[in-house]
């Protein structure tokens, strides 16, 4: 089994904060205000909302963005840090893999399956985990993406499966941005060091190039877990198995209207939890994850009124993972999980018929491969054997009608079919009101689908963390509704406020099989989710920058008591960021520092714990030093102690989190 992991205040008063810190900008600060570039807040162009160029007030749901320029000036280390940032998202992290909460809605140990992650539109999940890998898994390295895009609520109608909850799309940069040779290297906490060098270049004849290699590696520090507080444990203690160390590689071309990327990811990480019953404190418990991901892109402007963009990807992911159980006798057990596929996608855009935007289009993926193994290494005995091929195959249409110059109906239908699975139709509707031409009024509504992956449908291994047989698992549905209002009265102002409901029906979960420790896969729970979100942001001529987003949700889980695991009520998270000199005299003192604050409210755990809220706050300061950029970043500058709730799997009822941790990074460009 791939070992990761897998979840109450009454008012609606803290939604005040922020809406009376935006209405608070004084006259003052009105005049200083300047028009920032569009592409800086809401007039960006995105292209995840409806897979073609809008802007954010225009695309029919309410879109989060991260730049490249965050990235750099809050210190973010990894894309799992990104998303933490954003409206609505928190993120949890089992010293394995890191899982991403959205809206309150975050099964431990799913391995962010409801999550669509495509990076320049491509998706990105694997085929055998349907894995979105946002921690060091992730196999591109942060200092080469252009911007993050998130769309929250079902995406099924535009992107098929696993666009379940919301779609993440990270869009990289070109050799143009990076051009040059250029060195990175970082140093930090428990062993922390990492090393990346690109060269981007234009050549003679225009096309575009970016090759870049990335190498990291973590020594971890020892972890306590109570749970496992025994003589014959180490008294609880796991000992040098936090490491972490990666390989990245990337590539890519763009020539005309023809853009392909190549990306190559290693991780080899240890296990310290003991997940799934295996022997506590074993050097030995560790895994690997490799993935390699191809694809071209080619768009075309066929005629004045259609638009052409045809995509060609391939992938391959491979899990292996060795754990030691004394059965007796002690013995390592390795588990594999292989996944190939290949995939196409063809999708043309209209604006031949008056007041219509058209958009349709087809996507096949064939998945060439899908295998998983499980076996004992001495001696030799093998408990599973499952090999898979399939196919996954969709069709789709959308519009944008204006009905009028104030008021845009979207609409979208999309049918798909995978292989094992019922063929399944997914509508969307959105209807934007334009109150004036910097305030937007959307009503949402959409539906999304994610049929069981092949390890919840083949996985079988009858041994202690393993899964035995389990009912035929359906495809689990979500229904969402969302009213938003959006208003960007200039570059450097932006307000939202939204609010949604979603109902989730025959969700699939890992469960307890019985008194024994085993597990099982079943659609066992309907769960209901609903909030409000308000988001501001604030820009100022001198250079200061104000965020402040904050979330309300509240979930209920009709299968344990009402009560929804790992779901938070409150979501906070405050950004501010200003230029500094601290000593005029002198080039060391002249730079720009960002403070950001993230508060998640209390949780509840699987085993019926409740583990308290915390606010964690970073601090990152900038600058440049002949022509060296200096990053200088403290994460969890106050020390917070606190934890994330554990999944069924793991002994412990919550896992502790890292406290206070410094990095230090230096770029160079020849």
């Amino acid at each position: 089994m791939k070992r990761g992991s897998t979840h109450r205040q009454r008012s609606l008063r803290p939604l005040v904060l922020p809406l009376l810190l935006a209405g608070a900008t004084s006259a003052h600060a009105q005049a200083d205000m300047v028009d920032l570039p569009l592409e800086q807040l809401m007039q960006m162009q995105v292209t995840t909302a409806s897979r073609y160029a809008q802007s954010a007030l225009e695309a029919p749901a309410a879109v989060s963005v991260v730049t490249a320029e965050d990235i750099r000036l809050f210190g973010y280390r990894s894309l799992a840090d990104v998303l933490a940032s954003m409206r609505g998202l928190y993120v949890s992290y089992d010293r394995s893999y890191h899982y991403l909460g959205i809206r309150g809605f975050a099964t431990a140990g799913d391995y962010n399956t409801r999550v669509l992650l495509l990076v320049n539109g491509v998706r990105f999940n694997d085929n055998i985990y349907d894995q979105a890998s946002i921690g060091t898994d992730f196999p591109i390295d942060l200092d080469l993406i252009e911007r993050v895009e998130f769309v929250s609520g079902p995406g099924s109608a535009v992107y098929g499966a696993n666009a379940f909850f919301g779609v993440v799309n990270v869009i990289t940069r070109d050799g143009r941005q990076l051009p040059g040779p250029q060195v990175a290297v970082e140093a930090g906490s428990h062993g922390s060091a990492r090393a990346r060098l690109s060269v981007g270049t234009v050549d003679a004849y225009g096309g575009d190039w970016l090759v870049a290699a990335t190498r990291a590696a973590t020594r971890g520090e020892d972890l306590y877990f109570p749970g496992y507080d025994a003589p014959d444990s180490n008294g609880g203690v796991a000992q040098r198995l936090d490491f972490d160390r990666s390989t990245q590689l990337f590539a890519r071309m763009r020539r005309e209207g023809l853009a392909v990327t190549l990306a190559h990811g290693e991780r080899h990480k240890g296990v310290p939890t003991a997940a799934f019953s295996q022997v506590f404190n074993d050097q030995r418990s560790q895994f690997t994850d490799q993935s390699t991901r191809l694809a071209a892109e080619y768009t075309a402007q066929l005629t004045p009124s259609l638009a052409f963009t045809g995509r060609a990807h391939a992938g391959r992911y491979q899990y292996v993972g060795n754990y030691v159980y004394d059965y007796p006798p002690l013995t390592v057990n390795r588990d594999v999980g292989t996944g190939q596929w290949w995939g196409s996608e063809l999708q043309w855009v209209s604006t031949a018929l008056a007041r219509h935007k058209l958009v349709w289009g087809l996507d096949y993926r064939r998945d060439t491969r899908i295998t998983q193994t499980n076996v004992d290494l001495d001696p030799t005995v093998e408990y599973l054997h499952a090999r898979r091929k399939g196919d996954v195959a969709g069709i789709y249409v959308q519009d944008e009608f204006a009905l009028r110059p104030d008021l845009t109906l979207h609409t979208g239908l999309r049918w798909g079919k995978q292989t094992g699975s019922a063929g399944t139709l997914n509508p969307r509707l959105g209807l934007v009101y334009w109150w004036n031409p910097s305030t937007a009024v959307k009503l949402l509504h959409g539906t999304a689908y994610r049929p069981p992956n092949a390890y919840e449908r083949d996985y079988r291994v009858d041994l202690p963390g393993g899964v035995v047989d389990s009912p035929s698992v359906r495809s689990e549905r979500v229904r969402t509704s969302e009213l938003a209002l959006e208003h960007a009265p200039t570059g450097a102002t932006r307000y939202l406020l939204t609010a949604f409901r979603s109902e989730v029906k025959d969700l699939i979960s890992l469960a307890a099989a019985g008194d024994t420790d085993r597990f099982t896969f079943d659609n066992t729970r309907s769960v209901r989710v609903h909030g409000v979100e308000a988001e501001m942001e604030q820009r100022w001529r001198a250079g200061q920058r104000l965020r402040i987003a904050y979330g309300w949700q509240k979930g209920h889980d009709s299968s344990l008591d009402g009560t929804l695991s790992n779901s938070p009520r409150h979501l906070l998270k405050v950004q501010w960021s200003d230029t500094v000199n601290i000593s005029p005299a002198h080039w060391w003192g002249r730079g720009r520092y960002a403070l950001e604050a993230i508060g998640v409210g209390a949780r509840s755990t699987l085993m019926g714990g409740r583990l308290p809220g915390h606010v964690l706050t970073h601090l990152n300061y900038s600058t440049r030093i002949s022509q060296v950029d200096v990053s200088l970043g403290v994460y969890n500058l106050f020390n917070q102690r606190y934890f994330d709730p554990a999944s069924l799997e793991i002994r412990d009822d919550a896992l502790p989190q890292d406290g206070r941790t410094f990095r230090v990074k230096l770029t160079y460009g020849f």
